[in-house]
């Protein structure tokens, strides 16, 4: 809008321009008159409002009455400026102009006035605003009353002419399921009898049960009774057994049964069929097969698997049948014990392998053979079979050894083998050793030793080894060591390594390596560390190589030329380990004193 107002002021100066080039609109004195009343930047003959600096331009527009951004009715020109003034719109179709909070026309809604969630049967065409409220685009359940809120869901009524409360009929109209039923209707139909109000259920029946006993016939039908009143006796709504007998209570039903003439609860003979209560009548049973019918006490085949003849408690193997009464009787039995090698004798049930046994120690000989006895393995039997000597009851197993001890000192010599003996291996005859025996003929002795000669008796020996064999001790005037280095001599035997010596016993050791005989330690002056480092180890005074200068002036200060010298623990009259002094035959010219202080350190260490 800025842009067409710069654009007509040039116009309107142009033409202003004219308008005095050709002698109009001068005022009195020829001044100029001012072509825009409002000062709006628009002439007053392109300005739609020429009095009013807030408006100069025509835009096109609709009424928007109720101020909410949309108008309605036919578009035309309005006077304004940058924008259309208030009251219009650019966007038309507003669909209701007198409130602005609905301005869009919904298609296809279903109302829900009272906001429940359940919604009016028809789709509507409403004009609502940003939300569709009180409407919904989606249907919810079917509402009977959609002016409140409480009622939903609704009902059909049928006509009740004898107000039982069960209509007849089809039905008439619906209402609100809560609201209280018209007089004259009821909310269920199916009244079996309209005219009467004490009946109004009809309640089918499969069965007739004339004497009551549970038992009945197929007889289908119905009866009209009170409402929730139950089927009167004798009719039935459920399955029933056949009645054999629908006149006597006591009988209903047919049976299979058998004439039991000795009352044992099995009968004889073939099934008859009668017609019978809960139990047969007296003198017939259910079951048959009676395999004694004279007999009470049996009745029936029972299956044995085990016989026990001579009742010893063993059984043997033999299936079959036999007429009992409620068990077995005694020798019959279905699970086994045992295995009786003889079922005719009770003193022998068990069968053994054996081995004869002639000398009785309890292993036998020769092939095994089976034995039928007691519980107990018979005599003269036994139940191995190796008895490598079996006229000696001492001796029945080979034991094997590995070890000989001859002489009986405990101590053995490895001699593996095998001898025929009784519970142990007899004596001399071993599988653990103490030690080996370097002779096991003779008791005394049973370990070798390798020793060396010890002619000065100090314990330590040298020479030729030689293996003796003792009793574990050393031989007199013999040693198990054999490095003496001094054999006629019993104060020195050990030899020793030293590479530092103190000749002069001054306490510092010079270097020297070698070896020494002597006793358990090294003696002095051999020492294996060093101490010091003497620079005369023949002469104790001398214990130290030192750098010194000649001192002339005697100040504790000298100078070059330097020397170096064995000292002892202080420095010789006349030097001097500092050799700056600048005047050396002035006893006044020194270095700064802590020489002094240096020197007496560097003596000291």
């Amino acid at each position: 809008m800025r842009t067409m107002r710069g654009s007509w002021l040039p116009l309107a100066l142009a033409l202003t321009t004219l308008q005095v080039g050709c002698g109009s609109g001068l005022e009195k004195g020829g001044e100029e008159t001012r072509p825009d009343s409002d000062g709006d930047g628009v002439l007053d003959a392109q300005d739609c409002a020429p009095t009013d600096g807030q408006r100069w331009r025509e835009l096109w527009g609709y009424a928007d009455t109720d101020g909410d951004g949309r108008g309605h009715g036919l578009r035309e020109k309005v006077c304004g400026a940058h924008d259309l003034p208030p009251g219009w719109s650019a966007v038309e179709g507003d669909c209701n102009p007198t409130d602005p909070g609905t301005w869009r026309e919904v298609p296809g809604l279903y109302p829900d006035r009272d906001g429940d969630g359940a919604t009016g049967p028809n789709l509507v065409r409403v004009c609502v605003g940003e939300h569709v409220l009180p409407y919904r685009e989606q249907p919810g359940p079917l509402d009977c009353d959609d002016e409140d809120r409480r009622y939903q869901a609704s009902t059909w009524v049928y006509p009740d002419a004898d107000g039982d409360g069960v209509g007849d009929g089809i039905e008439t109209f619906s209402i609100c399921a809560q609201d209280p039923l018209p007089a004259g209707y009821a909310a269920h139909s199916g009244d079996c009898d309209p005219t009467d109000p004490t009946r109004s259920q009809t309640r089918v029946y499969l069965y007739r049960d004339e004497d009551l006993d549970g038992y009945g016939r197929e007889s289908p039908g119905s009866l009209c009774l009170p409402q929730g009143a139950p089927l009167p006796p004798g009719y039935v709504d459920h399955w029933l057994s056949k009645d054999c007998d629908e006149a006597d209570a006591t009988r209903f039903q047919v049976r299979g049964v058998y004439t039991d003439k000795d009352g044992d609860g099995a009968g004889d003979g073939d099934m008859l069929a009668l017609c019978i209560g809960d139990t047969p009548p007296a003198g017939y049973v259910y079951f048959g097969g009676d395999c004694a019918p004279e007999d009470a006490t049996r009745w029936r085949l029972l299956d044995y698997s085990y016989r026990d003849a001579d009742g010893d408690g063993d059984t043997v193997w033999s299936p079959g049948n036999v007429c009992a009464g409620t068990e077995l009787p005694p020798g019959y039995l279905t699970t086994g014990k045992g295995d009786d090698c003889d079922d005719r004798d009770a003193t022998v049930r068990v069968r053994w392998d054996l081995y004869r046994d002639a000398d009785g120690d309890g292993v036998g000989v020769g092939p095994r053979v089976p034995v039928c006895a007691g519980t107990t393995r018979p005599s003269g039997y036994a139940t191995t079979g190796e008895d490598c000597a079996d006229d000696d009851a001492a001796r029945w197993q080979w034991l094997s050894y590995a070890y000989r001890d001859v002489d009986g000192d405990r101590y053995t010599v490895a001699a593996p083998g095998q001898l025929c003996a009784g519970e142990a291996l007899p004596a001399g005859h071993l599988n653990l050793s103490v030690g080996p025996d370097c002779d096991d003929m003779n008791a005394a002795v049973h370990k070798t030793l390798r020793t060396w000669p010890d002619l000065d008796g100090d314990g330590v020996g040298a020479g030729v080894a030689e293996d003796q064999c003792t009793n574990g001790q050393t031989p007199a005037n013999r040693s198990l060591l054999g490095s003496d280095c001094a054999d006629d001599d019993s104060s020195r035997w050990m030899s020793h390594s030293y590479r530092h010596v103190d000749r002069d016993g001054d306490g510092f050791t010079t270097p020297e390596s070698g070896t020494r005989c002597a006793a358990a330690t090294l003696p002095a002056p051999y020492f294996i560390q060093a101490t010091g480092n003497d620079c005369d180890d023949a002469n104790a005074a001398l214990i130290r190589w030192a750098v010194l200068y000649p001192d002339n002036d005697g100040d504790g200060v000298g100078t070059e030329p330097r020397r170096i010298l064995c000292i002892g623990t202080t420095v010789p009259p006349g030097l001097s380990i500092f050799g700056d002094d600048p005047n050396d035959h002035d006893p006044s010219t020194m270095t700064d004193p802590e020489h002094e202080a240096l020197e007496t350190f560097i003596l000291d260490f």
